[in-house]
């Protein structure tokens, strides 16, 4: 079977597409996917709360089993940061504008606050016994909501970098059916959450890039103090 053993490591391979194409007609949001996979790596750590109570696919070298995440994590977070982050400036030719200089340790207290309220969410949703995708989803919704508080232009183009996200992941989730016929039966545990499907693919996975979308078109823009602009 060769690769197509591990289908954890085909589907984030499979999830590099969209943001590769990006990178490559869009020289002016490269800075922006190299930034979002950098700050995305951390939370390639977090994706071991995923297994095996959301779903259980299998790791290269059993890592996932051995040390609870693998190569793959790290993979699938940064492809999903590389297009979630710039798939609605890429689709509506938005740039990004610098606002008004502000101090240094800006882009720093801004990282310790999201970082800070992340890790408090995700302590709270464990002791209250949230199942992770729920808690995931939350937590990426409404940490951007309360940026917007302060900055309400983001809102539009987080909601259509949501919309946008979560069809792009949607289209991929298809792809990845079409290699693996049933997987979403086999290898998710979607029988003990809402057990529901659109054309084959979990609601919680299409809930799930919406929430990503949403989330990194807006926190790029805020930790960095830029604006969208033509």
């Amino acid at each position: 079977m060769g690769i197509l053993k591990y289908d954890f490591l085909v589907l984030s391979l499979i999830f590099l597409i969209p943001g590769a194409i990006i990178f490559t007609l869009r020289k002016d949001l490269r800075t922006t996917i190299k930034k979002m996979s950098l700050i995305s790596l951390p939370f390639a750590l977090a994706e071991k709360l995923f297994y095996p109570s959301y779903w259980d696919p299998n790791f290269l070298l059993d890592l996932g089993n051995r040390i609870g995440f693998g190569l793959e994590d790290f993979i699938f977070v940064v492809s999903l940061a590389s297009f979630t982050s710039t798939v609605y400036a890429f689709t509506f030719r938005k740039k990004y504008i610098k606002n008004n200089a502000e101090d240094s340790g800006l882009f720093l207290r801004r990282i310790f606050f999201i970082s800070l309220f992340v890790i408090a969410l995700i302590i709270l949703s464990l002791w209250m016994t949230i199942p992770i995708i729920y808690s995931a989803v939350f937590i990426m919704i409404f940490v951007p909501l309360i940026i917007v508080f302060k900055r309400p232009d983001f809102l539009g183009p987080g909601f259509w970098g949501g919309i946008l996200s979560a069809f792009v992941y949607f289209i991929l989730c298809l792809i990845f059916g079409q290699i693996y016929p049933g997987v979403f039966v086999k290898i998710w545990n979607t029988d003990l959450l809402l057990d529901k499907y659109f054309m084959r693919v979990p609601l919680e996975e299409l809930i799930y890039g919406f929430g990503a979308g949403f989330c990194a078109t807006i926190i790029y823009p805020y930790i960095f103090n830029y604006k969208f602009g033509s």
